[in-house]
C-alpha cells in the first residue's frame, strides 16, 4: 500500500471518528438537556385541580402526569391469553446460523413486526376525580414506552429438518435454528407517567408531544426521579463514547500531520542535498574544461559513452552512487525524481544517500 493511499484511509477513518464522536455528542446533550427539564417539571395527577389549571392558565408547555393506563374506547386482547392493554406489538424472527468467511454466525431475520394502538388515556390512580382523565396522543412519538412493554407472550418453535436437509443446508452455509414469536403490550391499569404539552381541547385534557423540539415526549413505567437517573446514565456513555471517538480522530489526524510533516522535511533534505551535488559536480566539470583548456585537450564530449548512460533516461551520464548498495546509476536529476522512499532501480535497496561520482 502506497503511502498516499495510507494517508488517505487515515484521514477517511479521522472524518468518520469525528462523525460519530459529533453523533454521539448531540446525544449526550439530548440527553443530559433532558435529565435537567425532567428534574424540574411539576407532576400532576388527572384531577379536578389540573383541569381548572390549565382552565385558568392556559396549556403547560412541558409537564408531568402521574397515573394509570385506561382505554378509551375499547381494549386489545392478547392473542396468547386474556390479557387486555392499549399497545400490542408483535414480532416473528426466524433464527439461523450462516456461514461468512468461513465461520458460523447466529444471525436473526424479522419476518414480521406489526404495533398496534388504541385510544387511551392516563387516569388517575386513585378512586376520587375518577372522572377526570388525561388523553394521550401520538404514543407512537413517545421515548421509552416500547422499550417497557410487558411480555405477555413468547416461544422459540425449533426448526425440524432430517439429517439429509441439514447436511444440504450446511453445505450451502445457511441452517434454519427455528422461529421465535413473541407478544408485548402496555397492559390496562399500568401505572404510567407522561412527559409533554398538556393542554384542553374541547374541555378534554390532552398529552402530546412538546411544540419545542429540544424537549422530549416521554411515556414510561419509570418514576420521575428513575427516569432522571436513566437519561444522567446515558448522557455519561455518551459522553465517553464521544470523547474516545474524537480522540481516536484526533490521533489519526496527528498522524497524517506527521507523516506529511516527516515527507516535507525528507523532501527538503533531498532538495538540498542535490543542490549540492550539482554545485560540486559543476565545479568538478568547471575545472576540468579549465585543464583541457590549458593542456589542449579536446573539449568535454557532451554525448555519454553508451555503457556510462544513466539507466532511466539513457541521455544523460551517471553522474551518482547510491549508497549504501554502492550501485552508480543514475545521473542527478532521475535520482532526484525517484519517489520516496527511494530504491536503487539496479538492487532495489534501500539507498540512504546519494554521492557525486567524478569521472576523469
Amino acid at each position: 500500500m502506497s503511502a498516499d493511499t495510507v494517508d488517505k484511509v487515515l484521514g477517511v477513518a479521522g472524518g468518520v471518528s469525528w462523525v460519530i464522536s459529533y453523533i454521539f455528542y448531540r446525544l449526550f446533550r439530548n440527553r443530559i438537556e433532558t435529565a435537567r427539564q425532567v428534574r424540574n417539571i411539576p407532576i400532576y395527577e388527572p384531577s379536578k385541580e389540573l383541569h381548572s389549571h390549565l382552565s385558568d392558565n392556559g396549556p403547560l408547555a412541558y409537564a408531568a402526569v402521574e397515573g394509570v393506563v385506561n382505554e378509551l374506547n375499547r381494549a386489545l386482547i392478547s392473542r396468547h391469553g386474556n390479557n387486555e392493554g392499549v399497545i400490542r406489538e408483535s414480532q416473528l424472527i426466524e433464527h439461523k446460523s450462516q456461514r461468512i468467511n468461513g465461520f458460523w454466525s447466529n444471525v436473526k431475520k424479522v419476518l414480521k413486526d406489526t404495533t398496534e394502538y388504541v385510544p387511551f388515556s392516563i387516569s388517575p390512580s386513585r378512586g376520587d376525580d375518577h372522572g377526570y382523565k388525561v388523553e394521550v396522543l401520538d404514543p407512537g412519538q413517545a421515548a421509552r414506552l416500547r422499550a417497557e412493554l410487558d411480555i405477555t407472550h413468547e416461544k422459540f418453535e425449533p426448526h425440524k429438518s432430517s439429517f439429509m436437509q441439514i447436511g444440504i443446508d450446511r453445505l450451502f452455509g445457511e441452517v434454519s435454528k427455528g422461529l421465535e414469536e413473541s407478544e408485548k403490550m402496555l397492559l390496562s391499569g399500568t401505572s404510567i407517567i407522561g412527559v409533554g404539552k398538556v393542554f384542553l381541547e374541547r374541555g378534554q385534557m390532552k398529552i402530546a408531544p412538546p411544540d419545542e423540539e429540544n424537549r422530549t415526549y416521554i411515556l414510561t413505567k419509570m418514576r420521575l426521579s428513575e427516569l432522571v437517573r436513566h437519561y444522567e446514565k446515558q448522557s455519561s456513555m455518551y459522553k465517553i463514547i464521544a470523547v474516545v471517538t474524537a480522540l481516536i480522530g484526533g490521533g489519526l489526524i496527528s498522524v497524517i500531520i506527521w507523516r506529511q510533516t516527516k515527507v516535507f522535511w525528507e523532501r527538503r533534505k533531498q532538495r538540498l542535498q542535490f543542490e549540492e551535488i550539482r554545485r560540486t559536480l559543476a565545479d568538478a566539470a568547471e575545472r576540468r574544461r579549465a585543464g583541457n583548456t590549458e593542456t589542449g585537450g579536446a573539449g568535454e564530449n557532451s554525448e555519454p559513452e553508451t555503457d556510462n548512460a544513466c539507466v532511466v533516461c539513457l541521455s544523460n551520464p551517471r553522474q551518482v552512487v547510491a549508497l549504501s548498495c554502492g550501485h552508480i546509476a543514475l545521473c542527478t536529476n532521475c535520482a532526484e525524481a525517484l519517489p520516496l522512499p527511494k530504491m536503487c532501480p539496479v538492487c532495489r535497496a534501500n539507498v540512504e544517500r546519494f554521492l557525486p561520482v567524478f569521472h576523469p
